[in-house]
């Protein structure tokens, strides 16, 4: 039986530890709280971390004030890239021109098996720690989920640029009387 002073002593270690439980398995729960019963063997698979993502859809095109928008956010909020295509090998192409202004930005890709909303909803709950997600061409794979009133919704909020246009200016006014 333990000592009072021991039980109290893990009642804080697991408080301590409280937030990693709910992104960590069993095995790693309690690796955390008893780092000296834990041997290599006994865990299967280290822990990857949950960094911060956000997730962008790539489709034909990666226009420019997408990319700037995105590079922009994941530079502030000091997260990683996520992208979500149908193929990868075009991602790599797409992002040949914006490698510089992604320097020092973790970008992963994710291939879709089909071009379905159920689809795209799975890629992002693989990914622990997506922000947000970024729509920004017509055709890329995430615009699906801004449509659906019904059936697959988004685990994290969509964000969907546009490109910025000149704002006309107000008409005039005129005053008409009448006589």
């Amino acid at each position: 039986m333990k000592k009072l002073a021991d039980q109290i002593k893990q009642a804080f270690n697991s408080l301590t530890f409280a937030d990693i439980g709910e992104r960590i398995g069993r095995r790693e729960k309690y690796a955390a709280l008893f780092p000296d019963d834990v041997s290599p063997d006994r865990i299967s698979a280290p822990a990857t971390p949950a960094g911060k993502w956000i997730a962008l859809g790539v489709g034909d095109t990666l226009p420019p004030h997408v990319m700037s928008y995105v590079i922009g956010a994941c530079r502030r909020m000091q997260a990683d890239l996520l992208l979500i295509s149908a193929d990868a090998m075009q991602v790599r192409t797409l992002l040949a021109d914006y490698l510089p202004e992604l320097h020092g930005i973790g970008c992963q890709t994710e291939e879709l098996a089909s071009a379905s909303a159920a689809s795209v909803v799975q890629a992002l709950d693989r990914h622990r720690g997506v922000l947000f997600a970024v729509s920004g061409a017509d055709n890329d794979p995430l615009r699906p989920l801004l449509r659906t009133r019904r059936g697959a919704r988004s685990p994290v909020p969509v964000v969907l640029v546009s490109p910025k246009t000149a704002i006309a200016p107000a008409p005039s006014r005129v005053k008409v009387t009448c006589t």
